[in-house]
């Protein structure tokens, strides 16, 4: 999976000499709905994080604004335990495609939305075990604040669903960082 973030996001920041490309980081809380009837503690948050890439097709687009990106979204360990016992763990990450709109507000704040696909890696491991990995919808809200020409500081919300092949459900993350652009 990391050979194929790394290819992604080299593919995503070599597809266009003409555009302007940017790079960000994102951590923050997660939430990954979990099935907690079968415990006694369920902990559904954790950290999580976000690297992506893109360049933005202002220049070639009809649409101000208009960017491609791809990412690497880390969502975290949702944990359903028992005492001394972890009835089910569920690991959720994704690879993510799609397009962005940075519409500005004021010279240094604009937002940020996202959609596109998604190939979600879900993973559960303890009394339900399985695993599967499926492509599913993904979107995305944030705000950037320039700081200058160059560099962001970036708030946002990234969701999807995933599938374990026995349980389904969503995935959120709540995340701040920065972007570069160059």
């Amino acid at each position: 999976m990391k050979q194929i973030v790394l290819g992604a996001l080299a593919l995503a920041l070599s597809a266009s000499a003409f555009a302007e490309n940017y790079i960000g980081a994102t951590i923050g809380g997660s939430h990954i709905d979990i099935d907690c009837s079968f415990g006694t503690q369920c902990d559904d948050g954790d950290t999580g994080f976000k690297l992506y890439g893109g360049f933005d097709l202002s220049h070639q687009a009809a649409l101000p604004g208009l960017a491609l990106e791809v990412a690497y979204i880390d969502f975290g360990t949702a944990r359903v335990t028992a005492p001394f016992v972890t009835v089910q763990s569920i690991d959720v990450s994704a690879l993510t495609f799609g397009v962005a709109i940075h519409p500005k507000f004021t010279p240094a704040l604009s937002g940020v939305a996202r959609l596109g696909v998604a190939y979600v890696d879900a993973k559960s491991a303890g009394l339900f075990a399985s695993s599967s990995s499926n492509l599913k919808l993904y979107g995305g809200l944030g705000l950037e604040y320039s700081l200058n020409k160059q560099f962001k500081l970036v708030g946002g919300a990234d969701f999807t669903n995933y599938d374990t092949g026995r349980q389904t459900g969503s995935a959120h993350l709540l995340s701040i960082g920065a972007q570069y652009g160059f």
